[in-house]
Formats: C-alpha cells, sequence, structure tokens
C-alpha cells in the first residue's frame, strides 16, 4: 500500500512539474551507478586481497624450498656451528620478524609469512642441534622434549600477540609432541601399541572437535573447518580400526557414528556430516561383506545395501539443508 501511495505521489508531482521526467531518470541511474561501483570495488579489494595471500604462501614455500637446496649443498662444508646457525638460527631469526611484523604491520599479513617459515625450520633446526651436540637420537625422548619446548614456545607466543599462524603452530607442535611422549613413555612396555594409539587418536580427534567448536568465533574461526576435518576423521577413523575383531565394537560403532551425525547438526558442519556418511557407508559395507558375503542371501544384501546408501544420501541431504545450511 505504502508503494502505491509513493508512486501515486511521484506522478502527480511529474503532472503539475514539480520533478521532471528527466530528473528521475537521472536520479535512478546515478544511485545504479553508485552500487554498480560499490560492488565492483567490493569485488576488485576481496581479489587483491586473494591474490595477496597467493603469493605470500607461494613465497613462503619457495623460500622453505630454498633454503633446504642450499643448506643440502653447502652442508658437508660446514662445521657444527654453520649446521645450527643455518638451521636453527634462520628459523628463529625469521620467526623474530615475524613477530616483530605483526606488530608493527598487522594489516599486511607479512608477519605470518615469516612466522610460518620459522614454524617450519625451527623444529628441524632444533633437532640438528641436539644432534651436533652428540645426544642420543635414538630414543623418542629427544624429539619430545624439543616438540614440547616449541609447542610452549608458541602457546607464549599467541597469548601474547594472539594471531592464527601461531595457533596453528601451537596445535601441531602439541599435536606431535603428545604422540611423541606417548611413544616415548610406552616404548618399553609390553602393550598392543595399535588400540593405545587407536584410543589417542580418538582423544586427539576429540580435542579437535572440542576447539573447533570454541573457534567458532573470533581471531581462530578460519581453523574450525581444518579441526573438524581432521577432529572427525581422526576419531571415527581410529574408531572404525578397532571394528575387525570386536563384536562389540562392531555393534557399538553405528551408535559412534550416530553421534557424529548429530554433532554435525550441533556444530552446523558439513565437513563432520559428510565425513560421517563416509564412515557409516564403509561400516555396512564391512558388515556386509563379513556376515553375508558367502550366503545365498548376497545378491539381496546388495540390493538392500544399495536403497540404504540411497537413503543414506537422502537423510544427510535433508540433515545439511534443514539444520546446517540455514
Amino acid at each position: 500500500m505504502e508503494k502505491e501511495q509513493l508512486l501515486q505521489e511521484l506522478s502527480e508531482k511529474i503532472n503539475t512539474g514539480k520533478i521532471n521526467r528527466e530528473e528521475v531518470l537521472a536520479y535512478f541511474e546515478a544511485v545504479n551507478e553508485t552500487k554498480e561501483g560499490g560492488i565492483m570495488k567490493e569485488t576488485r579489494s576481496t581479489m587483491s586481497f586473494s591474490v595477496t595471500k597467493l603469493l605470500y604462501g607461494l613465497g613462503a614455500v619457495i623460500v622453505v624450498v630454498g633454503i633446504v637446496a642450499l643448506v643440502s649443498q653447502v652442508w658437508s662444508s660446514l662445521g657444527s656451528s654453520g649446521h645450527i646457525i643455518i638451521t636453527l638460527g634462520i628459523g628463529i631469526l625469521t620467526a623474530v620478524l615475524g613477530s616483530i611484523l605483526l606488530k608493527s604491520r598487522p594489516e599486511d599479513n607479512i608477519g605470518i609469512v615469516f612466522h610460518f617459515i620459522g614454524g617450519v625450520l625451527i623444529p628441524g633446526g632444533a633437532v640438528v642441534t641436539l644432534s651436533e651436540m652428540n645426544i642420543d637420537l635414538l630414543t623418542p625422548w629427544p624429539f619430545a622434549i624439543i616438540f614440547g619446548v616449541v609447542f610452549a614456545l608458541y602457546l607464549l607466543i599467541n597469548a601474547i600477540q594472539k594471531n592464527i599462524i601461531l595457533m596453528f603452530f601451537a596445535i601441531t607442535n602439541g599435536t606431535i609432541f603428545i604422540y611423541l611422549t606417548t611413544e616415548s613413555i610406552t616404548s618399553s612396555l609390553i602393550y598392543n601399541s595399535d588400540k593405545l594409539y587407536a584410543y589417542l587418536t580418538m582423544a586427539v580427534g576429540a580435542s579437535y572437535l572440542l576447539l573447533a567448536h570454541a573457534f567458532r568465533e573470533g581471531r581462530n574461526k578460519k581453523l574450525v573447518r581444518a579441526l573438524c576435518l581432521f577432529g572427525v576423521t581422526g576419531f571415527l577413523g581410529a574408531a572404525f580400526s578397532q571394528v575387525y575383531d570386536s563384536v562389540l565394537w562392531q555393534v557399538s560403532y553405528f551408535v559412534v557414528v550416530a553421534g557424529g551425525l548429530a554433532l554435525s547438526v550441533y556444530m552446523r558442519s558439513r565437513i563432520i556430516l559428510i565425513m560421517g556418511a563416509l564412515f557409516l557407508v564403509a561400516h555396512i559395507i564391512y558388515i556386509t561383506s563379513e556376515y553375508f558375503a558367502d550366503s545365498i542371501g548376497w545378491p539381496i544384501s546388495l540390493v538392500i545395501l544399495g536403497f540404504l546408501f540411497i537413503g543414506l544420501g537422502y537423510v544427510s541431504i535433508n540433515i545439511n539443508r534443514k539444520y546446517i545450511a540455514n
């Protein structure tokens, strides 16, 4: 109703000569040009930012590859101090430069590039340093200590500067530290290491999912998808590795996957939904081949399995449409 009234008023003003048609047309053309200009400006800004990030990433990878190639060429001609300087020294230097640039020029993201280079070089440089100090590297303890120290270092820097690249390296080094520490403690024990690492991977996967939930808002939001992918894959994959020798796991795995699908709705994550559906398909195939492959009902089982997959796809699409996409 308001629209009709406005159009009626505009028509009356045009008829009375207070406004002419040319003025109206010129006004609407100016408005359209302003909107199009804003959209084009925003698009150019987004494209420029994407290209900048691409160049940053490509440059960082090339720098790391170049440093590795340089080290391999001059390694034999350097002494112990040279080995330490060219690995650990360069890593620490680039990390320090990254911290300085993050503080002085946070809008350019150039500090992230130097932190990436440092994060790749520092652990390897620390291993080289221990090797040059003639410390026994045949046990996992030295490596566990190295990654533990690097993990604590990145936690400290992240607490000060609060940047996504620092949290990424903290999570990465922390994960490696957990596995190396577990190997260091259990290497001398008589224990089924396969089951131990399966349960450890489930715990790590669950912790990734908890971090993804905690990072939904804030500066670490861009890590959520990666954490969901590695978290759900680690958890469901490790759990699936236990179904081969255990009837209990074969039954309970359906409950585990159902929990994963419910979690995808709660966290509104397509990645968790897709991975949960894929692992459910894998488990159904395993159960079918394990118990029905040699029976006369195998062809019928295949038909039922096909319909189950169709139904699972339909349910997944509806879950995504109703609870995740919206």
